[in-house]
């Protein structure tokens, strides 16, 4: 559904669905995103919101607009009590406005002009510095950019900064040899055998942890299954015979890709599944048409070996003035009165976990029964773990 547009202050704002996006949006919107290099995402880019849109009919794109043209897009979900959540959510590690640089307004201004009564995300990207005063946090993802490099080049370059590491990562791989596994990367669309198995480890593994089975929660599998039905979809398998050892899987735009879920065969856990898997994904990705492979954030522990670059994310929660920002703003002092300001306090690990599953379920049933998982796994735990998808906040 396609808003009426707003004239504010020499801009002019239109509210639309990804779906009703016209070739010259496209366009200035593409050209936003080539004007600074965090912005070449896979996730912020107008094909990705166009997907979403198919699986979520809350997804909503503000395209803001001047004398000089597009000056800043806005993709997002919104909640029935005003509340704009990042397109793709769960699966967002990146997120908030795509703006010109030097642009003036602020993001509240831009949330206030999408007509959302608030925003809120863990995953800004704020490349031009232009919203300052209202972020908090700086945490860094990590991404692999060959930049010219082969990927055999880029490997020595990751080897020499880490000997050790890369030599363990030959022993491995020369033991799974002679214990019998010969090893193949495969990579395409996800197709049945390889869903069922990725899945299948992806879900074993949240439910074991207590977390938000992302495989299972309508709102979430939706979301991958538009994108594995999507020429977009996209996976590297690592196999060994038969037997998956560790696969990929999430959003292809081009010549990057930007997994969500990843998942290994427990059965493999001596030889480091994950590591051997990034390791050869990168001595192929020449030959799979990639520029960038990206890891998103968290489990620096064994990313940042494979890993030259990365992108600022920030926190942001915010309210706009009116009535619905009024009320999100009770909302987030009623839960600091809890004590949910402090990132591990047990008020702020449940106000995680029920954001996680508002945007997971849509039955409120299903996200109190979520919740009781939770409390009898862990206690609550908000994040859902290795599978790239960086909400709730």
């Amino acid at each position: 559904m396609t808003s009426h547009p707003t004239d504010s202050a020499g801009w002019r704002t239109r509210v639309l669905s990804p779906a009703a996006l016209g070739a010259d949006d496209i366009a200035a919107w593409n050209r936003l995103r080539a004007a600074h290099p965090e912005y070449d995402s896979p996730l912020l880019s107008p094909a990705f919101a166009q997907v979403v849109a198919q699986a979520r009919t809350d997804a909503s794109v503000a395209l803001i607009e001047d004398a000089d043209g597009l000056a800043a897009v806005f993709a997002f979900h919104v909640r029935p009590d005003g509340l704009g959540r990042p397109i793709g959510a769960p699966f967002c590690d990146y997120s908030g406005p795509i703006v010109r640089e030097g642009l003036s307004l602020s993001l509240s201004e831009i949330t206030a002009m999408a007509g959302l009564g608030g925003y809120r995300t863990n995953s800004l990207l704020d490349p031009w510095n232009r919203f300052e005063s209202e972020r908090s946090g700086g945490a860094s993802s990590r991404l692999v950019r060959m930049e010219g490099l082969s990927p055999a080049d880029y490997l020595e370059q990751r080897r020499v900064e880490y000997p050790k590491r890369f030599k363990n990562f030959r022993r491995l791989e020369n033991q799974m040899g002679r214990d019998g596994h010969q090893l193949k990367l495969t990579w395409g669309p996800l197709d049945a055998l390889l869903r069922e198995k990725l899945y299948g480890f992806k879900s074993a593994q949240f439910r074991m942890s207590g977390l938000v089975d992302l495989i299972h929660a309508p709102k979430a599998r939706a979301l991958l299954d538009i994108v594995a039905a999507n020429p977009a979809g996209f996976q590297a398998g690592l196999w060994a015979g038969d037997e998956l050892v560790s696969a990929d899987f999430g959003f292809r735009d081009g010549a990057a890709f930007h997994p969500w879920i990843a998942a290994y065969n427990p059965t493999m856990s001596q030889y480091s599944p994950g590591n051997l898997l990034q390791k050869q994904v990168i001595e192929q990705m020449s030959a799979m048409g990639l520029e960038t492979y990206d890891l998103a954030e968290g489990h620096d522990h064994y990313k940042k070996y494979f890993t030259n670059s990365g992108r600022t994310l920030y926190s942001v929660d915010i309210a706009v003035p009116g009535w619905r920002g009024w009320a999100l703003s009770a909302q987030a002092a009623a839960w600091r009165a809890l004590g949910a300001g402090s990132e591990n306090s047990a008020a702020g690990r449940l106000k995680r976990r029920t954001d996680q599953a508002a945007l997971s379920f849509d039955k409120p049933s299903d996200r109190l029964a979520d919740l009781w998982t939770a409390l009898r796994k862990r206690g609550v735990s908000a994040t859902p773990g290795s599978g790239h998808a960086s909400e709730p906040d």
